[in-house]
């Protein structure tokens, strides 16, 4: 039961992450993960060179990459190489637009020659890129951290200023006022001197 819920759940939020990820012009508006499996895969001249074996999500459940296993198309002796998303487009096959005969077919931006260059689908490449996924959403909690801490610091630093201004305001708007007064008194005492000179 938690199997069948699991899958249930990774193949929902895999077929949220491919509509948000995949290109704009393959845009289908929600795609199954069951339906991608074995879709076929050609290269940027229209040329089959494999199909989807199966589909890596990042730390986000997005979609990171799908594993193209080339079955020896190009003569690659049945590899499985990893394709990035932002490599390849979705498309939907014509006329299987129905609900449980949907499939896909998935286009390479790349040439047969540029494909046969993708990285292999090993443990070398799941860890080194396992790892630099990790590092890359550690680095993004880092700065997100430090910059919500320059943002709270900069804050503080300009109310404390604005603080500072008006206090200094209201000292030099006593100051004026004050001054303002005993030239208003020094004024009003030399007109009364100067009306009792001419009476």
């Amino acid at each position: 039961m938690r199997t069948l819920m699991n899958r249930t759940l990774g193949v929902s939020l895999l077929a949220g992450s491919l509509a948000l990820s995949l290109s704009a012009n393959a845009a289908e508006g929600l795609y199954s993960a069951d339906d991608l499996m074995d879709a076929e895969v050609y290269d940027s001249n229209g040329e089959e060179i494999g199909e989807v074996d199966d589909i890596l999500l990042g730390d986000d459940m997005s979609l990171h990459s799908i594993v193209i296993e080339t079955g020896g198309v190009l003569g690659l002796g049945g590899r499985e190489v990893v394709a990035e998303r932002g490599s390849f487009t979705v498309k939907q096959q014509k006329g299987r637009a129905n609900f449980k005969d949907t499939e896909f077919e998935v286009r390479m931006s790349d040439d047969k020659d540029s494909v046969k260059d993708l990285p292999e689908y090993d443990e070398g490449w799941w860890n080194q890129t396992r790892q630099g996924l990790s590092q890359a959403w550690e680095n993004t909690q880092d700065t997100s951290s430090n910059l919500w801490e320059d943002t709270k610091e900069a804050t503080a630093a300009g109310w404390r200023n604005v603080r500072q201004g008006a206090a200094d305001l209201g000292e030099e708007t006593e100051e004026a006022t004050h001054e303002a007064a005993e030239e208003t008194e020094e004024a009003t005492d030399e007109t009364e001197r100067e009306m009792e000179g001419t009476r």
